[in-house]
């Protein structure tokens, strides 16, 4: 069969290119299309596929449900598969007519079933994460030449999460409840085989890259990982050699061993510290009652004593008493933490399958109409008032300033109120873009920058 496989925004679709790879296993003939591109339902009727794939998240999947009904309409006898964190979460989407079918779950034992023209919702069962097909990349960046030159890609070898945080679809007790505790440790906290991460590197080397994102939740989880670190280091080292940006949480930051930390330091160029909130009540809402500022501090230091750069995540919008308040007591919490460091702070968002989300219905929580889903935005998904929202989008666009210069609260509070056009928004968000690809890639960033925008859609 043909198998158009539909790849949205500017990062790589990363779980459409493991479905690649099983498609390639069962020797079907493969093709990614750029939804980017504003002729991609052209581009997909020309070529004529029997099915089409999509593994949207959820800020695009209105988009994919968009492309779906173009090209159904055009070419009625296709169909169209829904995958992915989105459809797992909310496998009624079936019910639309621009969906035929569902895959809940991993793509390994779908593909026998919609080949075989399976309609509706195919459950699939977690094996082991050795079973997952080596990413479809070639194909990806023969079909998608803007990715096969993007500065930084990502990679995984962690599929899942330890942590129970209540925004996160990725949640611990989320995916238990999806597919139970044995499945969830078996699959989603242990890593993939080593020779196959190599493997997948390999063929990302041999595009121009300037570093990879590894996107697992968080880097120092899983039960092996006094032994599998240093040994994936020394091997990415001696075979890769490309810089690291890595992701973690305070708790692993300073239960890890040295040995681990001083491994990792000969790849690892940046360290994403999940802060999030600094409240304590802010904490508890987001599900990491187990974190604090003063832990935050010490795993700051400690990441920076062994030569990372250390980059600070948050998110504001919360739905508490005084949204705001809450905004920049993060803020000044993440001065307190490490002013001078790269900050990335995000709007919330209300993803399907969460705690979060049921809290919202619980609470009877209106959804802002302007959010779009794209964190890039600054709007968050909650309906305050016009002033909160307002506030809350221009903290979020100037908070990497905020830390990074040790901005003083007055100059905060007075520079919030203040109304952005669309090309002052636009400038903010390539200004404060511009300054992590630089904390993280030195001169090179700044050089190299102007070729990440012209690749890309800017959302802001």
């Amino acid at each position: 069969m043909r198998c158009a496989l539909v790849a949205f925004g500017n990062e790589e679709s990363y779980g459409l290119l493991f479905v690649g790879g099983e498609l390639l296993l069962f020797d079907q003939q493969i093709r990614f299309f750029d939804a980017e591109m504003e002729d991609v339902v052209d581009q997909l009727v020309a070529w004529h596929p029997d099915l089409v794939l999509f593994s949207p998240l959820t800020v695009f999947f209105a988009a994919a449900c968009t492309v779906s009904t173009a090209i159904k309409e055009r070419l009625p006898g296709v169909a169209a598969v829904f995958g992915g964190h989105h459809a797992t979460c909310v496998p009624e989407i079936s019910r639309l007519a621009c969906v035929d079918l569902v895959v809940a779950g991993p793509v390994r034992g779908s593909v026998e079933q919609l080949l075989g023209g399976a309609r509706g919702v195919i459950r699939t069962v977690p094996t082991e994460p050795g079973d997952l097909a080596q990413p479809a990349r070639r194909e990806y960046y023969r079909d998608i030449p803007r990715m096969a030159g993007r500065y930084r890609k990502i990679m995984c070898s962690l599929l899942g999460c330890p942590w129970n945080c209540s925004y996160c679809s990725s949640a611990a007790d989320h995916f238990r409840d999806l597919f139970g505790a044995a499945a969830h440790r078996r699959y989603f906290l242990h890593h993939r085989p080593l020779d196959q991460l190599l493997a997948e590197a390999r063929e990302i080397a041999s595009r121009p890259t300037s570093e990879i994102e590894w996107v697992d939740d968080d880097v120092f989880c899983g039960a092996d990982v006094e032994d599998w670190i240093p040994e994936f280091a020394a091997s990415w080292k001696r075979e890769i050699g490309l810089p690291l940006y890595v992701s973690t949480t305070s708790r692993s930051a300073l239960r890890v061993s040295d040995n681990v930390l001083g491994a990792l330091r000969g790849i690892v160029h940046c360290v994403g510290l999940g802060v999030q909130a600094v409240r304590p009540e802010s904490l508890r809402l987001l599900g990491r009652a187990w974190d604090d500022e003063a832990r935050m501090k010490a795993a700051y230091e400690r990441l920076v004593s062994f030569g990372f750069t250390v980059n600070l995540q948050a998110i504001v919008g919360l739905p508490v008493e005084d949204p705001v308040a809450d905004a920049l007591e993060t803020v000044r919490g993440l001065q307190r933490i490490g002013a001078g460091s790269v900050v990335s702070c995000y709007p919330l968002q209300i993803y399907p399958g969460t705690a979060l989300e049921r809290l919202c219905v619980e609470r009877g929580l209106t959804r802002n109409p302007q959010c779009t889903g794209d964190t890039n935005t600054g709007v968050p998904a909650l309906a305050f008032p016009p002033a909160a929202v307002r506030r809350i989008r221009n903290i979020c666009k100037l908070a990497t300033m905020f830390v990074k210069y040790d901005v003083g609260e007055e100059w905060m509070r007075a520079l919030i109120d203040v109304e952005f056009d669309d090309e002052t928004s636009r400038r903010l968000s390539l200004a404060r873009y511009r300054d992590c690809v630089v904390d993280r890639l030195g001169r090179r960033g700044g050089e190299i920058f102007a070729d990440i925008v012209a690749g890309m859609n800017l959302r802001y």
